[in-house]
């Protein structure tokens, strides 16, 4: 499957077989080419919690006020991002040659240092391309996902046992879907998104 076939073919599908149980072997490679996602200063602001257990995934659909897509997915991936992840930039660059270790680690802090905005865009953005690509992995496999802000972020916070420092970003169900997803409402187009050189220049045709 290329690229644009994953990206046409994935779409939010929430009604999953519930006695479907995706193998563990294909969840590990779900994240391992996950990592392969870019992130700002290689500092990887993303880590995951892969509910599979029936009392876990139940708290969450709870928390989720009642979303029985939570329940029934064979996976829900909470997405967390790391509010200091500059902090530990020095460990993300151990293999990079000394030379351009010694440069980059102090320019990573300082860049980061008293910036609380920056540094949670930065924890939601790096996660989120994390979360595009585990969902395309996901359908290239053959699998139907759904993205999800419609929980309570304190409380999966607690379910899933955040670490201080860390913000859940989305929720991610994975599993077998049993329906077609419905037609998409209202799909822009080109013309209306993008645009040459600036905002104010001619639409791209």
């Amino acid at each position: 499957m290329t690229v644009t076939e994953a990206l046409k073919r994935r779409r939010a599908i929430k009604e999953y077989d519930p006695d479907f149980v995706i193998p563990e072997k294909d969840i590990k490679e779900l994240f391992e080419k996950t990592l392969l996602t870019p992130s700002s200063f290689n500092l990887q602001h993303w880590r995951f919690a892969a509910a599979v257990d029936a009392a876990v995934k139940e708290r969450l659909c709870e928390a989720a006020w009642g979303q029985r897509h939570i329940r029934e997915a064979s996976l829900v991936v909470v997405v967390a991002g790391n509010l200091d992840a500059a902090e530990n930039a020095a460990e993300y660059w151990r293999n990079a040659p000394e030379r351009v270790r010694e440069k980059m680690v102090p320019q990573i802090g300082k860049f980061y240092r008293d910036d609380d905005e920056l540094k949670r865009d930065e924890a939601i953005r790096s996660a989120s391309l994390a979360a595009m690509s585990l969902m395309l992995v996901a359908t290239e496999k053959g699998y139907a996902t759904c993205p999800m802000i419609g929980f309570d972020a304190a409380k999966a916070a607690e379910i899933v046992r955040m670490p201080s420092g860390w913000i859940p970003v989305m929720m991610i169900t994975v599993g077998r879907g049993l329906c077609e997803p419905r037609p998409k409402p209202g799909q822009l187009r080109v013309e209306d998104v993008a645009f040459w050189n600036t905002f104010e220049g001619e639409p791209v045709k």
